[in-house]
């Protein structure tokens, strides 16, 4: 703070120009320490009271004047040095004459305005810092152990001009380990450079008049002379010591690195194990997957095979079926197999939902198929019983349609099979489409029609 020194004598609107006018809260952005009072940041807006009447900022150690006016207890004492006069009063036009000067002379400590400003909310200064708390705590405590502080580098003494937060000062110091040595060595070449000469025999016994005329000259010359190479003797001590910790730093660093090295390699060998594992692993559930699902299929198979000559067929999702044969994508639909006895003849039916042969797109063709079996060698060939096709009615059974049909022996498709089945047979013309599709509600429900096979056994 620099004000300047008026006399009595100066005109009131001269006062104006020296004096600190508080119009609004100060905004500062520098974090370093001042003269007067407390820095705060710009974010944070008080009561105009706390504020000093002289250098603007938070009070520090206020003291109250007799004119009642409140300033810094240090910007007091340089305003009454310089001005001789209460700045608040000339920005007031409160100025009297002689009476100023000995109201601003006079002053107390105001303890309680002291309190209230040290219990203000206030935020660190430092750039990246975010506490908060009171001004009291800030400046006993948080201070000094902000992680944020700037410090310098240990290593400032050899050249190092880095400026680190404290909390960065052992990660400088061991990423910065080549430039310190750099340091080192510059400020050892720099000694070297350092031009001594002690003084020769003949220089001292020679000049014998000169020591005579002037020996306190020589004393000191000599004494400076020791003095500098005791100096130099401490500071390259100092450096070897510091090159010595350096050291024991960098061989620790490389035997950290060596070790990290070392476990990467192994948990590369277990990730590798782990990965070989886990193939492994997927490989089994993929084939235990396929075993599932073909005991799930068998398990279905046999819940609705029936061993006794008599099987239902539910025919599901009829429209789309009889549409996808009506296209020729699927012309016929085959039914699960179905046994005669729990040793007899294996059999399933053929369904051509659009007609085949005699009845095609006219009819329904409904066919037995002969399949291979395990029981064939012990069952008697040709297959020669009779069987009986019903298109079961589900609301009126007057609209049952049966029709039956005994082997022809002849045929190839009554043989014992050679193959997985035989070529179907049966009726072509099972039943007329025209008479379906008149009486679809009979036949079909939910979109699903049911046809009964029965073999004499």
């Amino acid at each position: 703070m620099s004000l300047l020194p008026l006399k009595h004598g100066d005109e009131p609107h001269l006062y104006s120009s020296v004096c600190v006018e508080k119009m609004a809260p100060f905004s500062s952005t520098v974090a370093e320490e001042t003269d007067g009072g407390y820095v705060t940041n710009t974010d944070w807006d008080y009561n105009r009271k706390y504020y000093c009447g002289a250098c603007g900022l938070l009070m520090r150690d206020p003291v109250q004047t007799e004119c009642g006016h409140r300033f810094c207890e240090t910007c007091h004492k340089k305003v009454l040095k310089e001005l001789m006069m209460c700045p608040s009063c000339l920005r007031d036009k409160e100025i009297y004459e002689r009476v100023s000067v000995a109201t601003f002379e006079k002053c107390f400590k105001d303890r309680a305005i002291a309190k209230e400003i040290l219990n203000l909310e206030v935020s660190c200064l430092n750039q990246g810092c975010t506490w908060t708390g009171p001004l009291r705590e800030r400046e006993a405590e948080h201070k000094m152990n902000c992680e944020q502080n700037l410090r310098r580098c240990p290593f400032s003494v050899v050249g190092c001009e880095e400026m680190i937060s404290n909390h960065k000062i052992e990660e400088h110091i061991q990423t910065s380990i080549q430039h310190h040595l750099n340091c080192i060595l510059r400020s050892l070449q720099q000694f070297r450079k350092v031009p001594y000469e002690c003084p020769s025999l003949e220089g001292i016994t020679g000049n014998r008049k000169e020591m005579d005329t002037e020996p306190n000259q020589w004393l000191k010359e000599k004494s400076q002379g020791e003095n500098a190479q005791e100096e130099l003797k401490v500071k390259l001590q100092t450096f070897e010591n510091i090159v010595t910790v350096l050291n024991r730093e960098v061989g620790h660093t490389i035997s950290t690195v060596v070790e990290q090295e070392k476990w990467i390699k192994e948990q590369d060998a277990v990730i590798a194990q782990l990965k070989s594992k886990i193939r492994q692993n997927e490989k089994s559930i993929c084939l235990k997957d396929v075993v599932i699902a073909d005991l799930q299929f068998r398990l279905e198979v046999l819940e609705n095979t029936s061993y006794d000559g008599t099987f239902v067929w539910g025919i599901s999702d009829l429209s789309r079926k009889m549409q996808d044969a009506i296209d020729g994508r699927t012309p016929s639909i085959l039914s699960p197999p179905f046994f005669t006895s729990h040793c007899g003849y294996k059999l399933c039916l053929r369904m051509y939902l659009n007609g085949d042969g005699v009845g095609a797109n006219t009819h329904l063709s409904l066919f037995l198929v002969i399949m291979k079996g395990k029981y064939d060698p012990i069952l008697e060939w040709p297959f020669s019983k009779k069987v009986t096709f019903k298109l079961l009615a589900q609301q009126d059974r007057n609209h049952q349609v049966v029709s039956a049909f005994k082997p022809d022996i002849g045929s190839a498709s009554f043989r014992r099979p050679t193959h997985t089945m035989n070529v179907a047979s049966g009726c072509p013309q099972f039943l007329p489409l025209t008479h379906l599709r008149s009486n679809w509600r009979a036949y079909v429900a939910d979109d699903t029609m049911f046809v009964k096979a029965i073999v004499e056994t």
